[in-house]
């Protein structure tokens, strides 16, 4: 019957998975979402992601909205012998359950002037957190203590046949980035390669805001046919035994009274023997009453309410070097250290980690950036790039950064055409391979290597104003965690990952 206990300890233990993960969000234009290889980009979308490049933009102010559209999916297809006492799919040891997440407005800002070899820059833009998901039928790490329900009440002498509870899981975690920059042209066209050379510092102010809910409630079981919530079952069952044995203790202490006045010696040895015999049985009932109230407090209903804040600074610097048609660009972003504090509303899983309060670290991982763009000819441009991402230094919460392999790489590519001196078409791929392992990766927070393909155009309207449109969609590699004691049930069950991830964007820049 301990393993009751797995169902509150298994709900509590899964919210913090969803605190740590990774923390970076590169998607930040439709230029992006066109063609994801932006690292050596002299356009404005470069004040993310080629900040030094903005030497070459051109004289004056510099404006860019964009505004995107993205639809995710995060499903788990668990496969574990007790889920075949569900009751809704009896027989079945394999369930799937299903995340959803849309985001119908995710804004970003760019702005830049440049006077001279001097250029100010500014970006504003969702720079990292995992997002958001809901899960309303819950997740296996919930489901799988429930199931076993049935198996541990027959083997108590308590025959059921089928579970059943109502769980839910909702998590949103973003981190607004504002990023303010100096960029320095140290040379332009020097020499008859036409070389240039410039330089960035600049820094970004990161803001994390979290928000966790969730509940686990009416637990239930199917006795003689018919579906028993488990908590009040339990504290009935509680309060039939704590009557027994509130009964037999009185009768105890009535016959200890007789013997103590009797003077028959037989009648005497009777009443003592009476007496152990119901103080024995008061002993064993008042134990059985606690045994079910500790069961009817496991089997209690759940909730979490808990919002997260907390704040940090990335110092950032940049490097962009050209050659005639080639353009190369670096930048380097410093590890943000951040720690996140609780503002709970609700808490009833007994984990002190959420008490209202409490700091967790949220650390957003350094990243090195460097890509190269070479113009073909005037109208045909290629470009390609590498990121990487030290998350294996980046504080994550319950220190998860120990059980990655490696650190996460980002290899880029793309192409631009000019089909009229009015209109771009573009195309690009990014490949993307984490360093997951079976320890890090959760039902809340898990990760699949990728490649995404991104396609769209820009138009130029006018010598002020171009407009960028986009589309970019991810094919996710499954990821199958197997385990010999799945949920900490003891017995073996498999996990199989998948997400998908479609994002659609506009975009408007000015020039003046």
């Amino acid at each position: 019957m301990r393993k009751f206990l797995l169902t509150a300890a298994v709900f509590a233990a899964s919210f913090p998975t969803l605190a740590g993960g990774y923390l970076t969000n590169t998607n930040q234009s439709v230029s992006f979402l066109r063609n994801p290889a932006r690292l050596a980009t002299f356009e404005l979308d470069g004040a993310y992601s080629n900040p030094a490049g903005l030497a070459w933009l051109g004289e004056g102010w510099h404006f860019a909205f964009n505004w995107q559209n993205a639809a995710q999916e995060r499903n788990i297809l668990s496969t574990f012998s007790p889920f075949a006492y569900n009751v809704n799919q009896p027989g079945n040891p394999v369930r799937k359950f299903k995340g959803e997440a849309s985001a119908p407005f995710i804004p970003s800002l760019d702005a830049a002037y440049q006077k001279g070899p001097w250029t100010v820059s500014m970006h504003f833009g969702i720079t990292g957190g995992g997002g958001k998901a809901t899960f309303n039928s819950g997740l296996p790490m919930f489901e799988a203590p429930v199931s076993l329900i049935p198996g541990m009440l027959t083997q108590a002498g308590i025959p059921a046949d089928a579970y059943s509870t109502n769980m839910y899981m909702s998590g949103r975690q973003y981190i607004y980035g504002v990023q303010l920059g100096l960029t320095y042209k140290i040379f332009e066209n020097r020499g008859d390669l036409k070389q240039g050379l410039s330089v960035h510092l600049g820094a970004r102010m990161n803001f994390a805001s979290n928000h966790y809910e969730g509940y686990l409630r009416n637990i239930s079981a199917r006795l003689n046919g018919t579906m028993t919530p488990l908590n009040p079952y339990f504290k009935q069952q509680a309060a039939s035994y704590e009557a027994t044995a509130l009964q037999a203790q009185a009768a105890a202490d009535q016959y200890a009274k007789l013997a103590a006045i009797t003077t028959d010696p037989v009648q005497k040895a009777q009443y003592e023997a009476l007496s152990a015999q119901y103080a024995a049985g008061a002993e064993q009932a008042a134990g059985a009453a606690l045994q079910f109230t500790g069961l009817a407090n496991k089997t209690a209903d759940l909730e979490l309410d808990c919002d997260q804040k907390g704040w940090g600074i990335a110092p950032i610097i940049g490097l962009d070097y050209r050659v005639g048609r080639l353009n190369l660009g670096a930048r380097y972003e410093f590890q943000t250290n951040m720690n996140i504090e609780n503002k709970t509303k609700a808490n009833t899983t007994g984990v002190a980690s959420f008490a209202n309060g409490v700091n967790t670290p949220n650390d957003i991982p350094a990243i090195l950036s460097i890509g190269a763009q070479y113009g073909i000819t005037p109208k045909w441009r290629v470009m390609a790039g590498w990121n990487c991402y030290f998350d294996k230094k980046a504080g994550m919460s319950e220190d998860k950064q120990k059980y990655l392999n490696h650190n996460t790489h980002e290899i880029t590519a793309g192409m631009e055409y000019d089909i009229i001196d009015r209109v771009t078409v573009s195309v690009g791929y990014q490949n993307t391979d984490y360093g997951t392992s079976n320890a890090f990766q959760s039902d809340l927070s898990f990760h699949c290597d990728s490649y995404s393909l991104g396609l769209g155009l820009k138009v130029k309207i006018n010598d002020h104003v171009n407009v960028n449109g986009g589309y970019f969609w991810t094919n996710y590699k499954d990821y199958t965690k197997a385990s010999d004691n799945y949920n900490g049930t003891g017995m073996a069950g498999v996990d199989v990952y998948s997400r998908s991830n479609k994002v659609f964007g506009l975009g408007v820049d000015i020039h003046f």
